[in-house]
C-alpha cells in the first residue's frame, strides 16, 4: 500500500511538473508573439527548444497574423547612378533625419526584382561570368540569403519577369515565379513559366502560347496569383499558380470622366488588390478599385481629387498647360480600417495622402541623386515595395 501511494505522489508530481512546462511553453509563445522580429530571430541561438519554437511554420503564421499591421515603410525607385537606384521612405521617421536605408539597397550592382511581404528577390551579374545572372531571395530582417539556381544560360537571357508569391498569413514557405520568352510572332508569343518551391526546394515548368501581349515585370501577388499590368494597353493580366494557367482580367473604367483615364496604380494591400485609375496628366481626378475574390469584378473602395493636396504642396499644380507633377507610388491602410493611404512621389518630396478624410503629410525630402522628371508619372517606370517584418526562413 505504501509503496501504490509513492507509486500515485510521483504520477501526480510528475503530471504537476508537465502542466506547468505546458503552461510556461505557451507563455514563451505568447511573449515571442508580441516581440519584433528582429529580436526574435536574436533569441534562436537561447536554446535548441527556441529555435524549435521560433523556426515553427505555424508559429511564423501566427506571429504574421498577431503583427498584421507592421508597415515600417516603402523602397521606392527613382535616383540616378552613381547612386543606389532606390531610396527608403520611413512611416515612423521625420522629414529632418530620414531613416536609414536598409543595407540590401547598397549591395554592389544589385537589381532588385522583387519585394512581397518581407522577403526580397533581387539578381547580380555573376562573379565569374558577366552575361550570366544570379538570383537570390532574402529576408532582410533576419538577414538570411540563398542563392537559386535557375534556368539554363540560354533562358537566362530572355526573362520577362521574376515575381514572389508569398502569404504570411497562411503559410511559412515562398514561391519564385520565372518568365522567360522563347519564341515570339506577330500573332503570338511561347513563354516559359518556372515556379520554385521553397518548401520542396524544386521547379515546376510550363508552356503557354499568348495570343496577346502581358505586361510582364514588377508582377503583384494576391489571392494565390500574379497580376501584370499593361499600361499602354491598358489592361491587366494575372497567372493562378493553382490552375496553372494565363487570363485578361476585365478592368473598370472612369466612364463619366471626359479626359483620357489610364491605370496609374496596381497593387496589394490588407489582402486584396487594389487598381487606381487617373486623369493624368490633365486631370487630378482619381477613382480606386477593389477587386472581388471571385474576379468577378470590381467595387469603387474611394474616389476624389487631389486638390487639397496641391493646395499644400503648390509644386504639384500645372504649369504652362504641363502635367500635374505628381507620381502614385502605393496605395496601404492605415491604423483605421477604414484609412486608405496614397504614397505621392512630388517634386521635393514623398507625401502620404488619406483619401479618406483628406489630410496629409510629408515624410522625407527626395534623396541624392533623385530628380524628379514631369515624364516620372508614368506607371511602368515607377516602382515601390511594401517593407514589412517576417520570420519566414529562406
Amino acid at each position: 500500500m505504501a509503496q501504490d501511494r509513492r507509486s500515485l505522489e510521483k504520477r501526480r508530481r510528475c503530471e504537476a511538473s508537465a502542466a506547468a512546462l505546458v503552461d510556461c511553453l505557451d507563455m514563451l509563445i505568447e511573449i515571442l508573439l508580441r516581440l519584433p522580429a528582429k529580436q526574435i530571430f536574436r533569441t534562436k541561438a537561447v536554446s535548441k527548444e527556441w529555435y524549435s519554437i521560433i523556426s515553427d511554420p505555424i508559429f511564423v503564421v501566427n506571429y504574421a497574423k498577431r503583427n498584421s499591421k507592421s508597415l515600417s515603410g516603402f523602397v521606392l525607385n527613382g535616383r540616378r547612378a552613381p547612386s543606389p537606384e532606390f531610396f527608403f521612405v520611413s512611416l515612423r521617421g521625420n522629414t529632418r533625419r530620414p531613416a536609414r536605408d536598409p543595407e540590401f539597397i547598397n549591395i554592389p550592382q544589385i537589381k532588385i526584382q522583387n519585394i512581397c511581404k518581407g522577403l526580397l528577390c533581387y539578381s547580380q551579374p555573376h562573379m565569374d561570368d558577366s552575361g550570366f545572372t544570379s538570383y537570390y531571395v532574402c529576408n532582410p530582417t533576419s538577414g538570411q540569403t540563398k542563392r537559386i539556381s535557375v534556368l539554363d544560360h540560354s533562358d537566362n537571357r530572355r526573362v520577362m519577369s521574376v515575381d514572389l508569391a508569398f502569404d504570411p498569413l497562411k503559410s511559412a514557405f515562398y514561391n519564385l515565379i520565372f518568365v522567360t520568352e522563347l519564341s515570339r510572332s506577330e500573332s503570338q508569343q511561347l513563354i516559359k513559366i518556372g515556379i520554385y518551391s521553397s518548401k520542396t526546394q524544386s521547379w515546376s515548368y510550363g508552356l503557354y502560347n499568348l495570343a496577346y501581349e502581358v505586361g510582364f515585370g514588377h508582377g503583384v501577388h494576391c489571392k494565390g496569383a500574379i497580376y501584370w499590368s499593361h499600361v499602354r494597353n491598358d489592361s491587366v493580366s494575372y497567372f493562378d499558380l493553382e490552375a496553372n494557367c494565363i487570363q485578361n482580367l476585365g478592368i473598370p473604367q472612369m466612364t463619366s470622366e471626359p479626359h483620357r483615364t489610364n491605370i496609374g496604380y496596381l497593387g496589394e494591400s490588407g489582402g486584396r488588390l487594389h487598381l487606381v485609375r487617373t486623369c493624368r496628366p490633365s486631370s487630378i481626378r482619381f477613382i480606386i478599385f477593389e477587386m472581388k475574390d471571385d474576379r468577378s469584378g470590381w467595387l469603387v473602395k474611394c474616389q476624389g481629387d487631389f486638390g487639397n493636396l496641391v493646395a499644400c504642396f503648390p509644386r504639384m499644380g500645372r504649369f504652362a498647360h504641363g502635367p500635374y507633377q505628381f507620381n502614385l507610388m502605393n496605395l496601404f491602410e492605415g491604423e483605421r480600417e477604414e484609412d486608405l493611404n496614397i504614397l505621392l512621389k512630388i517634386p521635393g518630396g514623398v507625401v502620404q495622402y488619406n483619401a479618406k478624410d483628406k489630410t496629409s503629410r510629408k515624410l522625407r525630402g527626395l534623396p541624392r541623386g533623385c530628380v524628379y522628371s514631369e515624364f516620372s508619372f508614368f506607371h511602368w517606370t515607377s516602382k515601390s515595395y511594401q517593407c514589412i517584418e517576417t520570420l519566414a526562413c529562406i
